[in-house]
């Protein structure tokens, strides 16, 4: 089935005027629409504008409208402008820096630039992944990298670090980082993670020093709750750009 997304921070909350016009224009197409906050992770039918209202989205939100179906492409395209008034859609140079000062300003001990989101251009093993994904990490945060490399094998050889299917969270609590990083890899084709789970198409790695204050631990533990979540985990299973995949990974670690 064919697939398109539209990734983006609300300028301002959805009125009841836009709502109905996204509502109108869903009953133009063939394909399935829905649009989700994700910063309240809820998700409403487009074609519904009671359940769109119920999204309460505010200034800053963070959102997707997911289509599905045989139309899908000329619906995107019919979509963008709609999603332009409502905010800034994600996927341009303009709004590469929106998801990197949002972490600034309420994690600035934590790094995950979108320099660190990139792709697998073909299925390797678990091992050429971890190294690949250590090399996304900013040089000046690692002090050994074949330590850190030794370190989340080990931890993997323990179990998979699958937490869903679709999606790996390797991490790690190490001597040989300095502050706390994430990086990402998504791959088009399946990546076997060794797990009863099946494979995954997103490796987000977390590694932190060992003796990081549990205080400072806590943005980790709300990712990783944030990956269990239906409505986060989808969207990021959906997203098409790097900077969708940052920005959702992003909202799960502050929200």
């Amino acid at each position: 089935m064919l697939s398109r997304e539209i990734t983006l921070y609300c300028r301002h909350g959805l009125s009841i005027s836009q709502a109905r016009q996204l509502s109108r224009m869903a009953g133009l197409f063939k394909s399935h629409i829905q649009l989700s906050n994700l910063s309240r992770r809820q998700t409403a039918e487009a074609s519904s504008l009671l359940a769109l209202l119920t999204l309460a989205t505010q200034p800053g939100d963070l959102c997707q409208l997911l289509i599905e179906g045989l139309d899908a492409e000329l619906a995107h395209m019919a979509f963008n402008c709609w999603c332009v008034e409502l905010g800034k859609p994600l996927g341009r140079s303009a709004t590469a820096h929106l998801a990197e000062q949002r972490l600034a300003t309420h994690q600035p001990d934590y790094h995950f630039a979108l320099p660190q989101v990139a792709s697998l251009s073909a299925p390797h093993a678990k091992a050429q992944v971890l190294a690949q994904l250590i090399g996304l990490l900013p040089e000046s945060l690692v002090k050994e990298s074949p330590g850190l490399h030794s370190e989340l094998m080990a931890r993997e050889q323990v179990s998979a670090t699958i937490i869903r299917a679709g999606i790996a969270m390797p991490h790690v609590l190490s001597a040989a980082v300095r502050q706390p990083a994430l990086a990402m890899l998504h791959s088009t084709e399946p990546v076997d993670w060794g797990s009863s789970l099946g494979a995954v198409h997103n490796i987000i790695l977390l590694c932190a020093p060992r003796q990081l204050p549990p205080a400072q631990l806590r943005p980790l533990t709300r990712l990783a709750r944030a990956m269990m979540d239906e409505t986060l985990t989808h969207a990021l299973l959906h997203a098409s750009t790097h900077q969708a995949r940052h920005a959702i990974v992003i909202e799960g670690l502050l929200s």
